[in-house]
């Protein structure tokens, strides 16, 4: 059977407490690629300036759903594009400057955040050794196909948000989400490959809030044991598999009725 797989990146395939792709699932990634009767994507919060942690895993991917579902990109090439208008950036910024919150602003290939605060630090601890520069006009001058703000607040910062904008917001694990333009989602954009491959069985993996649309929309959904949200998602998965940092994707796959070898 032919099948298209979409795994998410962080704390699916990419365990944060370790900071690394394990061994285990690197092999998964790499046997996947090899079959002739599977496609497999990457479906993503990250932009390109932050997929340096594929390390030699990047060229296993066919596709890449970047900055939840904002960017597709097919072979390194763009398929598809959502940017956020500049006057809902500027308003949002705007909001964000009087109560003195930093905002990320996520760009075709760079990342800046309006400035540099202890916020931003700790949500950068566990991505990057690099923090973003601060480049608060960068919206003027580049397309932003995502925004996000780190704060112990979530509540109140997303009520702030949707006061001033309609747009799709996606909370992180600990205090903090990511803003795209309404419509756009990792599923959005698997409906839109899921057209280029009508006859293929589509399996998504994924742990986070912005992954449980994919996980839904799937022909097997797939949540990992160690997600925040497998309540909220209840009844819209077909399995649960072992926490990232246990390494066990493999064989998860292997003793499963979806595993890669059948």
């Amino acid at each position: 059977m032919k099948k298209l797989f979409v795994f998410d990146l962080d704390n699916t395939l990419r365990s944060t407490n370790l900071r690394k792709i394990l061994p285990n699932t690197k092999k998964l990634i790499q046997e996947i690629s090899a079959n002739p009767d599977y496609v497999l994507a990457l479906a993503t919060g990250r932009g390109l300036a932050k997929l340096d942690v594929l390390e030699d895993m990047d060229s296993f991917f066919k596709y890449k759903i970047l900055v939840n579902g904002a960017i597709t990109l097919e072979d390194n090439l763009i398929l598809n594009e959502n940017h956020i208008k500049k006057e809902v950036v500027e308003d949002i910024i705007n909001a964000a400057n009087q109560r003195n919150i930093a905002v990320g602003l996520v760009g075709m290939k760079d990342e800046v955040v309006t400035f540099i605060d202890k916020e931003v630090e700790k949500a950068f601890d566990n991505f990057v050794d690099k923090k973003p520069k601060a480049q608060p006009t960068f919206y003027l001058e580049q397309h932003v196909y995502q925004m996000w703000v780190f704060h112990k607040d979530e509540k109140m910062l997303e009520k702030e948000i949707r006061q001033h904008q309609d747009l799709e917001i996606y909370h992180w694990h600990d205090g903090g989400f990511d803003i795209v333009p309404k419509g756009i989602s990792k599923a959005s954009a698997l409906k839109e490959l899921m057209k280029k491959y009508p006859d293929y069985q589509v399996i998504a993996v994924g742990d986070g809030h912005n992954d449980l649309d994919m996980i839904r929309l799937a022909d097997v959904g797939i949540i990992m044991e160690n997600s925040r949200w497998i309540k909220d998602a209840q009844g819209s998965f077909q399995y649960v598999a072992p926490h990232v940092d246990h390494d066990a994707l493999y064989d998860f796959f292997k003793n499963t009725t979806h595993h890669i070898r059948s």
